[in-house]
């Protein structure tokens, strides 16, 4: 698992408020195979009960502990990681997701852009830098700014929530029902955040200024839940499986790895238990108990590629990369198409330092960026491997492309300036980096 720097975070905030420049906090966004899988699986029923395409709507992976969802800017969803560590089951999980389409087929963020774009003075400023704090993260600031903004917030943005909320709700629960998921996951989720919205607002989750509650909302969704209790809803214990492991796989890596240890002594040595042992040993560090916790679950699991590529992460980042590859390769054969496992093993090869090693590795990356444009990490690496084999316009198209993608422009531009001077007019390379010399500097 990664995670992407602040300032990409930042820009996708940006983009999905309709910001001219990002907000200066944020946290960074997560890029993991396994969990953007197993939410792929969660969420294309929802979607396709909703009329869109299953890889129709982006998923971008927030790495806060608040618990919030929402949606921006077209069809972008933003998960934050304390939602989908704290819900205990898929259902509630898919319930957000569903709730959160129906404000996407509702188009409820059209009329949010036009009312932001309508509002004017310090008002908005406030409102913008504290729901850009809010969602990235930003504690007792971010919750001082929205604090001096309230009147605001509810003014411009959620004068007409109640409503709006009321009808994602009625949406969520026909797709649910469409998708054959128990709607009782959205009543649980309701429970849980009600009677928040009389605490004040440094105890208050994100979720529920972003989703205000109401006494008739609950009445809707308790009702429906009830008349859908005769139902019957096929237990799906594969969902549940990955589910675990997404929230197993979380807490490794976002608690605190001491406190998670200390958590798991004397309890029972369930998979998902050892999974979160297996990543916080390799964060402690404790790299010699992480290969061995890590052997344990691939001895459970030969064939899982991502036990698989967790321990030729651990090998690879402590200087082993003779040993990394052939687990990267074997993870990319058990997984095909996964280009972040693609990257993993571009990068392991490039760690080998032999031109056999590079060129495969150039043809890798390559591979995996026309599968996935979003991975700045990957960029860094197809750079590297293009300057190897001696193509510098590709080189610097790569470094421009990662900069843009982060939110630095003016870095962008410098690189792709570079790259077109290098690479033959009206090739390939040469037009992205026009598309990036058009945007427009800091």
């Amino acid at each position: 698992m990664r995670q992407l720097p602040k300032q990409m975070t930042a820009g996708a905030v940006a983009l999905a408020l309709g910001l001219l420049a990002p907000p200066a906090a944020a946290g960074g966004l997560i890029r993991d195979a396994e969990i953007e899988r197993t939410l792929r699986t969660m969420t294309a029923p929802i979607f396709q009960a909703a009329g869109f395409r299953p890889d129709g709507i982006d998923l971008y992976i927030i790495n806060d502990h608040t618990l919030n969802a929402f949606v921006a800017n077209g069809n972008n969803m933003f998960l934050h990681t304390g939602l989908l560590q704290t819900l205990e089951t898929p259902e509630e999980l898919m319930a957000v997701i569903a709730h959160e389409t129906g404000h996407l087929a509702g188009g409820h963020q059209a009329r949010r852009q036009i009312n932001i774009r309508n509002a004017r003075g310090p008002a908005l400023l406030g409102l913008l830098v504290g729901l850009a704090a809010g969602v990235a993260g930003g504690g007792a600031a971010g919750t001082a700014v929205i604090a001096g903004s309230q009147s605001a917030i509810q003014r411009i943005f959620l004068r007409y929530n109640r409503g709006e909320e009321a009808a994602a709700d009625q949406a969520a629960l026909d797709y649910l029902a469409r998708a054959r998921v128990d709607p009782i996951g959205l009543q649980k989720l309701l429970r849980r955040f009600r009677g928040q919205e009389v605490f004040n607002l440094g105890n208050i989750d994100p979720f529920v200024l972003t989703h205000p509650l109401s006494t008739e909302r609950m009445q809707l969704v308790e009702r429906r839940v009830a008349e859908a209790a005769g139902r019957q809803y096929p237990a799906n214990p594969e969902r549940a499986y990955w589910h675990g492991r997404m929230r197993a796989k979380l807490i490794g890596y976002l608690d605190s790895p001491e406190r998670v240890l200390n958590r798991l002594e004397g309890e029972p040595e369930t998979e998902q238990a050892l999974y979160t042992r297996a990543v916080a040993l390799y964060r402690l560090p404790a790299m010699s108990e992480a290969i061995a916790a890590t052997d344990r679950l691939i001895a459970l699991r030969p064939d899982d590629p991502f036990y698989i590529e967790l321990k030729g992460q651990i090998l690879f980042e402590t200087g082993h990369p003779e040993q990394a590859v052939p687990l990267y390769r074997q993870a990319v054969r058990l997984a095909p198409g996964e280009p972040l496992l693609e990257a993993g093993l571009g990068r392991a090869l490039l760690a080998l330092g032999r031109p056999e090693a590079d060129a495969e590795a150039l043809k890798v990356l390559r591979n995996a960026r026309r599968r996935d444009l979003a991975d700045a990490t990957a960029l860094r690496a197809l750079a590297t491997a293009y300057s190897r084999a001696g193509d510098h316009g590709m080189a610097e198209l790569a470094t421009a492309e990662r900069y843009a993608l982060t939110g630095n422009v003016n870095d962008a531009m410098l690189h792709a300036r570079r790259a077109a001077a290098e690479l033959p007019e009206g090739s390939p390379g040469w037009l992205r980096a026009q598309d990036i010399l058009s945007l427009k500097a800091e």
